[in-house]
């Protein structure tokens, strides 16, 4: 609510949530205590007499970064330790630091995502089929020099050796597209 609105609403129906106070400060309510000065009216103030009731207090108004940077302030870090302070669960006191979290740059988003995809395509080809060794590095130096990746050098490979089988299709059939609209040529 913008201040305006505040004011109005101070005047005609009165303050309707306390103030919250821990430790002699005010951690709920700086606007409200300001408007009422100027307005000559009394603030309502609820002290907080626990860490647990200051943090579970904002918590409850949905004050929620407000409640996890006062718990941390206490020494509180682990997130069922955040959690019963905050009188919640440790998921939703999860997703609540997940989206207060620093999103990376969509460049650095981009570059970890296509590292994490390699490096998952290089775990299922070595989960998949245990090669030997030297089969192993001399995939990889194909894959570097056709700029492909392992898994598409031993599609291709496959493919080539399982053409002749009786009822294999006469040439290697397109592969199923990812959702994010990214296409790969096969052989």
């Amino acid at each position: 609510m913008r201040d305006p609105d505040l004011r109005a609403s101070l005047l005609s129906i009165g303050q309707l949530q306390h103030a919250l106070e821990y430790n002699g400060q005010l951690i709920d309510g700086q606007r409200r205590a300001t408007l009422c000065r100027e307005l000559g009216l009394t603030l309502n103030v609820r002290v907080c007499e626990s860490l647990r009731d200051a943090c579970s207090a904002l918590w409850s108004l949905n004050h929620h970064d407000r409640a996890l940077d006062l718990a941390r302030s206490e020494g509180a870090a682990s997130l069922l330790e955040l959690a019963e302070l905050c009188s919640a669960t440790p998921g939703s006191i999860a997703l609540v630091q997940q989206r207060s979290a620093p999103k990376p740059s969509r460049r650095k988003a981009m570059r970890r995502h296509v590292n994490d995809l390699q490096q998952h395509q290089s775990r299922m080809v070595r989960r998949v089929f245990t090669f030997e060794p030297e089969l192993l590095s001399l995939a990889k130096e194909k894959a570097k020099l056709s700029h492909k990746n392992v898994a598409q050098v031993v599609r291709d490979a496959l493919w080539r050796m399982v053409r002749d089988v009786p009822g294999a299709p006469p040439r290697q059939p397109r592969r199923v597209q990812p959702q994010n609209g990214a296409r790969r040529r096969t052989g």
